[in-house]
């Protein structure tokens, strides 16, 4: 294989490996022959295995360019247990470094008798005009290769292209552990993964799914999944039901059609649930309590719904120790509805997001209420929203946060980022301070500097605190 142009001339390992014939060569039987001493590669006697692992800590293209060093190192990538195969990063787009990329791809891979622990094939740009079909083949050959080695952990990254197909040949890594599909407008549905019987690690992003086949078909053959990751995927129906393994489940940023559905159902392994971004148009929960972190960090939905999904949505978090919850879902815990009111008093850690600040303050204490054994607090203000605004305070909201019945005999540890001096930022501070007997430690990083900065941490100061051992602190950094 040609590698001239794959090369930097200023290759460390190619330094490094000229200048060292001359270190030591007093220390054998004279000059450069072979059988002294002198001019000796100091990793001659290393296995190859103890080389693959070093370049493996390499990208690839300076992998490439350590087979330069000298013959012992020639086609050593060959031998690396971790391969990172980002056409991207490695190469320009040029189609005579396609040609280049899929050759050296294919020599990295070419030693079916070492070990392959995790590959990751990022191969935007290689699919492109002409080469787009011979991509493909490559892709098929390199994912058979990688079964051959009984690779355990694979992230594929394809880019929008007709021709970029999921092989066969993926379904023949039954060795695989960890699983990560990246695809762009992805197309056609996806294949079976019912051979990847050992597979316990599931990331699937950018991906349509019309509907709940293909989870069913999971759940049913690969019994030691354990963590699901839905990323950007465009969902139709999704029903997560009968995994007996599964312990985390994350729902990122996807889209969902007008007519959507989540069912949650027969799940006692559950433990770890973060739901954010849009937000299905029905839930259907039933027999998932055993929920210990949940992150509701779910936006305001275009229409509103029905009060029954939301009453599903909301009893996720009945038993959890561990909740964040976004401003739009701190509104919902704080309306006066009977059926809103769902117990916390498991919530041990509790995280919320105020985006509309003279508003999101008043909410805060409701739900302060409704989570009496709390033992840490963090409340954050986004950035944009933190700064005063004229009219903002008009004292509506100093009956809620002064009122009583949130006193968190509990709390221990509060962190308030980007709070203000204005009224509802005070009054909030002041509450907390006032109703937390065992507070040990406030942290506050205000959203103002210099002299307003300090003006409020006069007043902060001042306030009345329940707890003798509470320690104010500010900082600067959120």
């Amino acid at each position: 294989m040609r590698t001239k142009h794959l090369i930097p001339h200023h290759a460390a390992g190619y330094t490094y490996a000229r200048a060292y014939p001359t270190i030591g060569g007093g220390y054998g039987g004279g000059g450069g022959g072979d059988g002294g001493d002198g001019g000796v590669d100091p990793f001659e006697r290393f296995p190859e295995e103890v080389l693959g692992l070093i370049v493996s800590k390499l990208p690839f293209r300076s992998a490439v360019a350590a087979s330069a060093i000298s013959r012992r190192w020639r086609g050593v990538a060959a031998a690396a247990p971790v391969l990172d195969l980002d056409f991207a990063a490695a190469f320009p787009a040029a189609p005579r470094r396609r040609a280049a990329f899929a050759a050296a791809a294919t020599a990295a891979l070419s030693r079916p008798h070492h070990p392959l622990c995790r590959i990751r094939l990022a191969l935007d740009g290689l699919f492109d005009q002409a080469f787009a079909a011979s991509a493909a083949n490559h892709l098929a050959s390199w994912l058979a290769a990688a079964a051959v080695r009984g690779v355990e952990q694979l992230e594929l990254h394809l880019p929008r292209s007709r021709l970029a197909v999921l092989p066969p040949s993926l379904i023949a890594c039954t060795n695989l552990t960890s699983l990560t599909l990246r695809l762009d407008h992805y197309a056609h549905p996806l294949p079976s993964l019912r051979s990847l019987t050992r597979l316990s690690h599931l990331h699937l992003a950018a991906i349509t799914l019309a509907g709940d086949n293909f989870f069913a078909d999971l759940f049913s053959h690969c019994k030691q999944l354990r963590y699901l990751v839905l990323e950007k995927c465009r969902i139709g129906a999704l029903c997560l039901a009968g995994s007996m393994q599964l312990c985390s489940l994350a729902i990122t940023d996807c889209s969902w059609i007008q007519q959507s559905s989540i069912a949650f159902s027969d799940m006692p392994a559950l433990r770890t649930l973060h739901y954010s971004g849009a937000m299905a148009s029905r839930h259907i929960i039933d027999n998932v309590d055993s929920l210990e972190e949940v992150v509701l960090a779910i936006k305001q939905p275009q229409v509103k719904l029905q009060e029954p999904n939301l009453r599903e949505l909301l009893t996720l978090v009945g038993n959890v120790h561990s909740l964040m919850l976004s401003p739009w879902c701190i509104e919902q815990f704080a309306r006066p509805e009977e059926w809103s009111k769902v117990r916390l008093n498991n919530v041990r850690q509790l995280a919320c997001v105020i985006e509309r600040r003279e508003e999101g303050a008043a909410s805060i204490a409701p739900l302060l209420a409704n989570c009496q054994n709390v033992e840490e607090l963090s409340v954050s203000v986004v950035p944009s929203q933190c700064k005063r605004r004229r009219g903002s305070d008009d004292g509506s909201y100093h009956g809620v946060l002064g009122g009583k019945g949130a006193v968190l005999r509990h709390l221990r540890a509060v962190r308030m980022v980007y709070i203000d001096e204005s009224k509802s930022g005070l009054e909030l501070v002041k509450l907390l301070l006032k109703n937390t007997p065992m507070l040990e430690m406030m942290t506050i990083v205000p959203s103002m500097d210099g002299l307003e900065q300090a003006k409020f941490r006069r007043r902060v100061l001042k306030l009345r605190k329940a707890s003798r051992d509470a320690d104010i602190q500010f900082s600067a950094t959120g």
